[in-house]
Formats: structure tokens, C-alpha cells, sequence
């Protein structure tokens, strides 16, 4: 079947059928859409007006389509492994540091709201979670962080620029980050602190699986 068939299944106004195969593919693309980035936001309204036909498509690639109506993101996630990416033991570890303080910090805050920590509190954590035998230098620290903003989990209050030599500087923790990590309970947090604090402390150049 090929796309324009695919496509005739479909009761669609001409220029949604246009504008959908870009759409999906920037969302396999890209991970997630925000409803709150200007770049973003005409594709996610275009997702949500058409959930369920971008969903049989997504589905028929071996996809699900997920939605965090609170934060307004979508997300796209494979059912199988070939299309997750898969990071250095780093990267892992300060994912997870980011999904730790954004619990931490999200109590205090409306649904709709993302926390805002600090550069030094990223690096206190991450020596918290990992140990201090894993600590960075300030390079490492750096590309760490671009890595975070592509993925689309922080974004950066005080410039463009990350500069982690300034603990003050303050980062937007993304509602995309509880999405990449999802977790759901106190016992299967735990569970996943346990298992970085034993790759820290086991493996220096391993990869682990997140979904994507």
C-alpha cells in the first residue's frame, strides 16, 4: 500500500493529507512536540485534531503515540528495539539526575508548571546519584548538557549559552524528561537509582536503552 493509499483511508481535508507525512516523521524524528514552542506548536495542534489517524500510522510503522495533556507533549515511541536510542552510561546517568530533581521539585508546582534548577544543583545531584569516582570535568558537564537540550528535556533561562562554570545559571526541566523515564511508584524509583549506582560504580563506557 503506498502512502497516498494509506492516506485515502482517511477523510482528510487535502492539506492535512500533505502535511501529516512530514508531521510523523518529524515526531520519529525529533521524539516529542511541544505545544508551548512556537516551532512546535502548529505540528502538535495538527496531532491533536488527528490523534487517532496519526496514531493507525504510527501503529502501522510498529509506533505508539504518547500525549502528557498536562505538560501538552507528544511523544513518539517504537514497540521494538531497532529504533531506541541508546547512550553512554553518562548520558543515562544524567537523565536520570534530571528526572530525579524534576520529581524533587515538582511538588511545589502546578501541573502545568516545569521546575527551574540551577547548574549546581544538576552537578550536586549527579554527585549524589552517581558518586564521586563518576565526576565530570566541565567539557563533559557541557556536552552533557547540549545532549539534554537536543533531546528537548531542559531549556535554558539565562541565554543560550550553557555555561556550567556558573552554578547560579538556571535550567527549565521539560515535562518531556518524566516521558522518557517514566516513573511510577517510590519502590520502582528506587529501583532504578540501584541500578545506575551499580553501573557507576561497575562500567565507565557502557551503553543503556532509553526508549525514543
Amino acid at each position: 500500500m503506498s502512502k497516498d493509499d494509506l492516506l485515502d483511508t482517511f477523510d482528510l481535508p487535502e492539506k492535512i493529507r500533505r502535511d501529516l507525512p512530514r508531521v510523523v516523521n518529524r515526531l520519529l524524528g525529533e521524539t516529542f512536540l511541544y505545544q508551548d514552542y512556537e516551532d512546535d506548536k502548529d505540528d502538535y495542534y495538527l496531532v491533536h485534531r488527528h490523534h487517532e489517524v496519526v496514531q493507525k500510522i504510527l501503529n502501522a510503522a510498529g509506533f505508539d503515540l504518547l500525549h502528557d495533556e498536562y505538560h501538552r507533549i507528544y511523544q513518539g515511541v517504537s514497540q521494538f528495539g531497532y529504533c531506541r536510542a541508546r547512550y553512554k552510561l553518562d548520558d543515562s546517568l544524567m537523565i536520570v539526575v534530571l528526572r530525579k530533581l524534576y520529581e524533587d521539585n515538582a511538588e511545589r508546582l502546578s501541573l502545568m508548571s516545569d521546575p527551574v534548577v540551577t547548574v549546581g544543583e544538576v552537578r550536586d545531584e549527579y554527585r549524589a546519584i552517581t558518586g564521586r569516582q563518576r565526576e565530570l570535568n566541565i567539557s563533559q558537564y557541557e556536552e552533557l548538557l547540549r545532549k539534554m537540550r537536543a533531546l528537548g528535556l531542559i531549556e535554558m533561562l539565562d541565554g543560550r549559552t550553557i555555561d556550567v562554570r556558573d552554578s547560579e545559571a538556571r535550567l527549565r526541566l521539560r515535562g518531556s524528561v518524566r516521558m522518557i523515564l517514566p516513573v511510577k511508584s517510590v519502590e520502582e524509583w528506587e529501583a532504578w537509582l540501584r541500578r545506575y549506582r551499580k553501573s557507576a560504580d561497575e562500567r565507565s563506557d557502557s551503553e543503556d536503552e532509553v526508549d525514543e
